[in-house]
């Protein structure tokens, strides 16, 4: 089946592809950015090891689920092709 964009023109998928992409990568680096503010806020590095060990174990299950979720999105939008 032939597409009926012009060429050069980007297909609605690609561009919902393209905003998907966008949204994950900005989500993360809020979320990167956000955890280190915290970090330094609350001066992890000083505090017991095991205080060091709960917070870095916080911040990969955040980031899982923002990116299970994005991928998710993601891959139901790549298969909308």
């Amino acid at each position: 089946m032939a597409s009926r964009t012009p060429p050069g023109q980007p297909q609605p998928v690609t561009k919902e592809l393209k905003k998907l992409l966008l949204m994950f990568v900005g989500m993360m680096v809020a979320l990167d950015a956000t955890i280190i503010g915290v970090y330094y806020a609350l001066h992890v590095q000083a505090r017991p090891l095991r205080t060091q060990q709960t917070f870095v174990a916080v911040w990969v299950v955040l980031t899982l689920v923002v990116v299970t979720t994005m991928l998710k999105r993601i891959r139901v939008a790549r298969r909308r092709r």
